[in-house]
């Protein structure tokens, strides 16, 4: 199995459909490739941007294959491997493994959330992780799973297990994010390294000042430089320059994540470099106000993230 230091900036890639609502893989072929000179140190593909919950088996195959094939075998491919069940999840990471994937990034199930207590979920977690060729990384999104919070008390137990190798929490707890941190920072008798991840570029410096390793960050996918370029200027303690760089893409983290979510990420690529599609439905596109609304926000960090 390859050996995976996970750490840096990872665009979670938006599924790209045609006219026709098919896969437009040369459209994603396109993406890869313009992301590829940016920092970043790998790609996530079905998570929560790449509509994952839209696609069927063959095309989850079909994306994953694509995606490597576009990154080459440096890149570290992320693949978004979550199901409802622990069965289909463990069948999802033998697809992605197979496929050509790195790591199996998996979001907590929520259809019987009533019943996803701690000690589901860390069944859950530890069986996919007993039986998956992939290591795993947490997906924490509660927004995504009917409100689902994995608590630091969890996620440090699972850090415990050998195949589960980080946490990108998109709950932005900054002090939850500490206490992961400093409970599985690899000393003691811990014989590996546990990578914690901000969930959004939005608090991607202070996910750094608690520890955290880098981020899964949805703005990657339109300022990639920009946003690797914080954490540069963070690790080279610039920290004045990091806040200034932070704060300037915060509205368009924003936009394109909370406001507009898909949709935005899809138009913002489409305003920027001239394509993106639409969302699979029931998502719908942005009307054009909103549009208006977007470009207008892209066009000041473009103006001035680099100041």
């Amino acid at each position: 199995m390859r050996e995976i230091a996970l750490q840096g900036i990872y665009p979670p890639i938006p599924t790209f459909f045609d006219t026709h609502d098919e896969l437009d893989i040369a459209t994603y072929q396109r993406h890869i490739a313009r992301l590829a000179g940016g920092g970043i140190r790998g790609y996530v593909v079905m998570g929560s941007n790449g509509e994952a919950v839209h696609l069927n088996s063959d095309e989850r195959a079909t994306v994953i294959e694509v995606a490597r094939q576009a990154a080459g075998d440096e890149a570290l491919i992320v693949a978004g491997c979550g199901e409802q069940s622990t069965r289909a999840t463990i069948r999802n990471c033998e697809q992605a493994a197979r496929s050509g994937a790195d790591v199996a990034l998996v979001l907590p199930p929520s259809y019987y959330k009533n019943r996803m207590g701690s000690q589901a979920l860390l069944a859950h977690y530890r069986d996919v992780a007993d039986s998956s060729p992939l290591p795993l990384v947490i997906y924490n999104m509660p927004a995504n799973t009917a409100g689902i919070d994995l608590d630091a008390a969890t996620i440090c137990a699972l850090a415990g297990h050998s195949n589960i190798i980080g946490v990108k929490d998109s709950a932005a707890n900054m002090a939850k994010l500490a206490q992961i941190v400093a409970s599985t920072s690899g000393t003691g008798e811990r014989e590996k390294d546990f990578s914690v991840f901000a969930g959004s570029a939005g608090y991607l410096l202070p996910a750094l000042v608690v520890g955290a390793v880098g981020a899964v960050a949805a703005l990657a996918n339109i300022f990639p430089r920009e946003v690797c370029r914080v954490q540069e200027l963070f690790f080279a303690g610039r920290l004045e320059e990091a806040r200034s760089l932070q704060a300037r893409l915060v509205p368009a983290n924003t936009a394109v994540t909370t406001t507009y979510s898909v949709a935005g990420l899809k138009a913002a690529l489409e305003i920027r470099f001239g394509y993106g599609g639409p969302p699979r439905a029931p998502l719908q596109p942005l009307s054009v106000e909103e549009r208006v609304h977007l470009a207008t926000i892209l066009d000041r960090v473009h103006k001035n993230a680099e100041r």
